[in-house]
């Protein structure tokens, strides 16, 4: 595809993500007014298929396309990147309009090839292993291995309706197992990686290598805190403690062993570790079984701890690597719309967090969903200034 040269893949990233804020926009206004001929539920599917799609994978895969490279983008990276464009307006516009049937389930499937396909790329004859260091690697392989893993969930729904399970806990542990590996599997691993890429490629001590692998392979009894929900047995719980548990064991001896490296780091990447240890710290609150009992009875923390992930972590994250990578014209108002950033976030999540705790004492902070409401909306000058600041940047072959 001759015409991909001109893409600015970049700006494209950028211009997702505004997208994805207005669809959030959307979302947060339906919970105040209705709307004519808007399903709130097919609104939600589009929103959380895009931002895997058309925001997070397309910016991990064009950053990650860039390490195997040598800093330009080859012919079959860019096939990947526009496949996966057409899939994530595809199933944008397709889950908006009719929730899940058949034009959504496929251009679903498109964005499962496409993530195998990447994969292939990135390890056909150590592409990646060859331009990176020890720990890039490690977390980025990880992080794709788990990405593949994580189609196994879509692909079981359709068995499992067809068996009679569609309202189960086994179809909606099916939906998490997606959602997890997702999220905690690849997008974490892959910008966490994305973000070692910045160190000096010094080898790892014996002890810092095993530390790292146990932060990578405790991803996979992590799922098990998406299964708490439906009151499973004890050993379900015990899983998800073990899981949840060693996830922040090994996080904060990862940190250890890597903490002469802070001062390398700028505010937005120094947040978004400093929101990983929270986040670590939350998860393995919940395996406490009064605690995860009465956090699954609150929607909102369940929507704070998903967007802790993403807003929190992996986008400061993906911003930093933007930065780094040359995308944006360094100058003072981008300095002060990544930290407004932050503190937008944090404003966000203090919200969607502290209302639950204040429910114990009878307690509601006034004007609630439309505070919500407001922080969604500042988040689009946040992205309107990213992409403002963005060079007229073209890779090459």
């Amino acid at each position: 595809m001759k015409w991909t040269k001109n893409l600015n893949y970049p700006r494209l990233a950028m211009f997702n993500f505004i997208v994805l804020s207005i669809f959030g926009v959307l979302l947060r206004y339906l919970q105040l007014y209705d709307l004519p001929l808007i399903n709130y539920q097919f609104i939600l599917h589009a929103h959380s298929h895009f931002a895997f799609s058309g925001w997070m994978f397309f910016s991990i895969a064009l950053l990650i396309a860039l390490l195997c490279s040598d800093c330009k983008i080859g012919s079959h990276f860019k096939t990947i990147l526009v496949l996966t464009l057409i899939s994530a307006y595809g199933m944008l516009a397709s889950f908006s309009l009719q929730g899940y049937k058949l034009v959504s389930i496929g251009f679903s499937t498109l964005f499962v090839l496409v993530t195998f396909r990447f994969t292939y790329l990135v390890f056909k004859g150590d592409l990646l292993k060859d331009r990176v260091n020890e720990t890039v690697y490690k977390l980025i392989r990880g992080g794709l291995i788990l990405l593949c893993l994580s189609a196994l969930g879509p692909f079981a729904l359709g068995p499992l309706a067809a068996c009679g399970l569609k309202n189960t806990t086994y179809y909606q542990d099916a939906i998490y197992f997606y959602l997890h590996f997702q999220m905690n599997g690849f997008m974490l691993l892959a910008a966490l990686g994305l973000l070692a890429s910045t160190l000096p490629a010094t080898p790892l001590p014996g002890s810092a290598g095993r530390w790292l692998m146990l932060f990578i392979y405790s991803t996979i009894p992590l799922y098990f805190i998406f299964t708490l929900w439906g009151n499973p047995g004890t050993g379900l719980w015990l899983l998800a403690g073990i899981g949840s548990g060693l996830n922040l064991l090994s996080w904060l001896a990862v940190c250890i062993n890597f903490k002469r490296s802070w001062s390398c780091f700028s505010f937005l990447e120094k947040a978004a570790l400093i929101a990983l240890t929270i986040k670590c710290v939350f998860q393995t609150s919940i395996c406490i079984p009064i605690i995860g009992e009465w956090t699954f009875l609150n929607r909102n923390l369940i929507i704070g701890y998903i967007h802790l992930l993403t807003l929190g972590i992996i986008m400061p994250l993906l911003i930093g690597q933007f930065n780094r990578n040359g995308f944006f014209n360094v100058v003072k108002t981008l300095v002060v719309a990544s930290r407004t950033y932050i503190f937008l976030v944090v404003g966000y999540l203090g919200l969607l967090f502290t209302q639950p705790l204040l429910t114990v004492f009878n307690v509601a902070i006034p004007y609630y969903q439309n505070l919500l409401f407001l922080c969604s909306v500042l988040f689009l000058p946040i992205g309107w200034l990213l992409l403002r600041y963005l060079k007229k940047y073209r890779p090459t072959t």
